[in-house]
C-alpha cells in the first residue's frame, strides 16, 4: 500500500480510504471505459402520428391545464386548506382538490405545484394557503401568456411533483420543503430536447429511457433518473407541449424559444352562456369567460368535463353560493342572464327553497354575556350614556351579549354604578374567592454570578478527559498502525548515536521515528516530537496517543527522522 501511495498508483482520500486514479482504472480495464461499449444511440421506436391529430390533442391539454389552475385556486379561495406544520399540503386537503379536479392525487399535486412556482398561492401567517393577488392579474393575461409563464417555471425548477403519494416518500407532500431534486431540471430539459428529435412520433417508454441513458448516463441512483423521464413525458402530456405522447407545435415553438407560440389562435374562443337542462343540470359548450365560470362553480358543481362541461345543482352547491354572500334573487339573474335556455320550475323552486331556510341558524363568537330577569334594567343599560361605548346587543328580552371580556365588562358596570356578579358556564354564582394560577411551570430566572477561576484540580481533570478521548480516537490508533507498516523494521543505533541525534533533531524540531522497548522487552514503534531531555529520559509528544510523555533513553533502540 505505502509503495502504491508512493508510486502515485492510488491517491488517498482521507486517512482510511484511497482512490485510484483514472487513467491507471483505464489501462487496468485494457483501455475501456465501458463494459460493453455501445457508440451509436439506441434506435427509438414508437407510435407514428399526423400532426394535426397531436396538435389537437395538445390545444385540449392546454386548455384544460388552465382551467385546472382556475378551478384548484378558486376552490382554495373559497375553502382554504391548512399547512402542515413541517409546510405542504395535507393528504386529506389534496384528495379534496383531487376530487373537486376530477384527476387523480398526482395531477392534483402537479396543478398545485404549478401554481405555487408561479407565485398564485401562498402560505399565509395563521398556516393557511391562499390564492395571492397575482392570480386575479394572471386571469387578465392571454392564455398564452399564462401557458408560457407556467411551462417556463416548470421547465426550472427543481421541485419535483411526481415524489408525492409514492409509498417511500410517504412524508412528502405537495407544496412541501422535501421535493427539490439536483438534476431535476436538466433531465426534463434532455427529454424535451430527444421529443424535439423525434417529430409526430409517440416513443415507446422503454426505447425512450436507453436513448436517455445513452445520452447522459447515471453513475449514482439510476432509478431516480428513470422516474424523473416518466414524470416529464407525463407531465409535458398534462401541459400540452406534447400530445398523445408526440411533440406538439406549441412545445417545439417553445423550446426554440419563439415569440409567437399559435395558442391564442388555436385555443377556442371562451363562451359566455349555457344550457339548463329539466334535471337540474346546465352544459358549458366550451371554455366559459372568466366571470361566467367563477360565479358557476361556486353555485354548482362539475358532474363531467370534456369539450363540454356538464354542472349540476344541488341544496350544496345552492347553499355555498348563499355562503359566499349570493341570494337566491341574485342566483336566479345570473341564470336568467347566463342560460339560453329558461329556468326549469324543479329548480327554481330548489333555489327559493334553500335560500328560504338559509340563515334561519345563525352560529357566532361571542366573549360575554348579559343576562338580567328585570327587563327593565336591561332597557336601561342600553339607554345608559355612562356604558354606550360597550358593543352591546340585544338578542333576547332579557339577555345581552358582547365581544369584550366579562372581567372588563364587570369592572365598566360597576363604574357606572351597576352591581353586577359574575356566573359560571353552567349559570352558578361565582361569589367565593377566586384564587387564579398560573399553567404553566415556574421558569427561574438565570442567576449571574462573579466569575470564578478554576482550580488546578478542575484544570487537571479537563486534560486528563481530553487526553482520555484522545487515546480512545480512532485516528491515533490509525497513525500508529500506517507508521507501524510504513517504516518496516525498528531502527537501530548506538546508545552514543542515539543520544547525539536526539540532541540534533530536538535543535531542528523535527518529528521521528523511535524503537521503544516496553516493561516485557517487546519494542514498538513510536511517532514522536522531542521536546528535551532530562534525567537520561526524552521528553516528547507521541503521535500515538496524543500526550507528552516521557521515554527512558536505555530503553530506546534506535532513531530515525520521518
Amino acid at each position: 500500500m505505502a509503495w502504491l501511495l508512493k508510486e502515485n498508483f492510488l491517491v488517498p482520500l482521507d486517512q482510511r480510504t484511497v482512490v485510484l486514479p483514472r487513467n491507471v482504472a483505464i489501462y487496468l480495464r485494457g483501455g475501456r471505459v465501458h463494459r460493453n461499449p455501445q457508440p451509436n444511440p439506441p434506435v427509438v421506436k414508437g407510435k407514428t402520428l399526423t400532426q394535426s391529430v397531436v396538435d389537437r390533442a395538445a390545444i385540449a391539454n392546454i386548455a384544460t391545464v388552465l382551467r385546472w389552475c382556475e378551478e384548484i385556486l378558486n376552490f382554495w379561495s373559497e375553502e382554504p386548506p391548512s399547512a402542515l406544520r413541517a409546510g405542504g399540503l395535507g393528504v386529506r386537503d389534496l384528495k379534496a382538490s383531487a376530487e373537486h379536479l376530477g384527476v387523480d392525487e398526482s395531477c392534483a399535486a402537479f396543478v398545485a405545484e404549478l401554481v405555487f412556482l408561479a407565485g398564485l398561492v401562498v402560505i399565509d401567517g395563521d398556516d393557511r394557503i391562499l390564492p395571492t393577488h397575482a392570480f386575479d392579474l394572471w386571469l387578465t393575461q392571454s392564455a398564452q401568456a399564462r401557458w408560457r409563464g407556467l411551462v417556463s417555471l416548470w421547465l426550472i425548477t427543481s421541485r419535483v411533483s411526481g415524489l408525492v403519494g409514492r409509498v417511500e416518500s410517504k412524508h412528502i407532500s405537495a407544496l412541501g420543503p422535501e421535493l427539490d431534486r439536483v438534476n431535476a431540471a436538466a433531465t426534463r430539459r434532455l427529454t424535451l430536447e430527444l421529443l424535439l428529435q423525434l417529430p409526430a412520433i409517440s416513443p415507446d417508454v422503454p426505447n425512450f429511457l436507453a436513448l436517455v441513458k445513452w445520452r447522459a448516463p447515471s453513475r449514482r441512483n439510476s432509478g431516480l433518473q428513470s422516474d424523473l423521464v416518466q414524470w416529464t413525458l407525463r407531465e409535458a402530456e398534462w401541459l400540452g407541449i406534447t400530445g398523445q405522447g408526440a411533440i406538439s407545435k406549441y412545445g417545439a415553438a417553445f423550446i426554440q424559444a419563439e415569440d409567437e407560440i399559435g395558442i391564442s389562435i388555436d385555443l377556442p374562443k371562451p363562451v359566455d352562456h349555457i344550457l339548463i337542462q329539466s334535471d337540474n343540470t346546465a352544459i358549458a359548450p366550451g371554455r366559459l369567460e372568466i366571470e361566467i365560470a367563477r360565479t358557476l362553480d361556486s353555485i354548482a358543481d362539475i358532474e363531467s368535463r370534456g369539450g363540454a362541461t356538464v354542472y349540476r345543482f344541488s341544496e350544496t352547491s345552492l347553499r355555498r353560493g348563499l355562503d359566499h354572500g349570493k341570494t337566491g334573487e341574485e342566483i336566479r339573474n345570473f341564470l336568467r342572464k347566463t342560460s339560453k335556455t329558461p329556468i326549469p320550475q324543479p329548480l327554481d323552486y330548489l333555489i327559493s327553497d334553500v335560500a328560504k331556510r338559509h340563515g334561519r341558524l345563525r352560529v357566532g363568537n361571542i366573549s360575554a354575556y348579559i343576562r338580567c330577569e328585570d327587563q327593565t334594567l336591561i332597557t336601561q343599560i342600553l339607554s345608559d350614556k355612562k356604558i354606550e361605548h360597550l358593543p352591546l346587543r340585544r338578542i333576547a328580552a332579557e339577555v345581552l351579549v358582547c365581544d369584550m371580556d366579562a372581567k372588563e365588562i364587570i369592572a365598566v358596570l360597576r363604574s357606572a354604578g351597576y352591581l353586577p356578579a359574575a356566573e359560571s358556564n353552567s349559570g352558578v354564582l361565582l361569589l367565593g374567592p377566586r384564587l387564579n394560577r398560573a399553567k404553566f411551570k415556574p421558569r427561574p430566572p438565570r442567576i449571574i454570578g462573579d466569575l470564578e477561576v478554576p482550580t488546578s484540580e478542575i484544570l487537571g481533570a479537563a486534560l486528563r478527559a481530553i487526553r482520555v478521548g484522545e487515546r480512545s480516537s480512532a485516528k491515533q490508533s490509525a497513525l500508529r498502525e500506517i507508521a507501524s507498516n510504513a517504516l518496516g523494521t525498528l531502527p537501530r543505533t548506538t546508545a552514543n548515536e542515539t543520544l547525539e541525534l536526539l540532541n540534533k533533531f530536538i535543535l531542528e524540531a523535527r518529528t521521528l521515528s523511535i524503537g521503544y522497548a516496553d516493561n516485557n522487552g517487546s519494542a514498538t514503534h513510536r511517532i514522536v516530537d522531542p521536546l528535551s531531555i532530562s534525567a537520561g529520559s526524552l521528553i516528547a509528544r507521541d503521535h500515538g496517543s496524543g500526550e507528552v510523555q516521557s521515554f527512558r533513553i536505555p530503553r530506546i533502540t534506535g532513531v530515525a527522522p520521518l
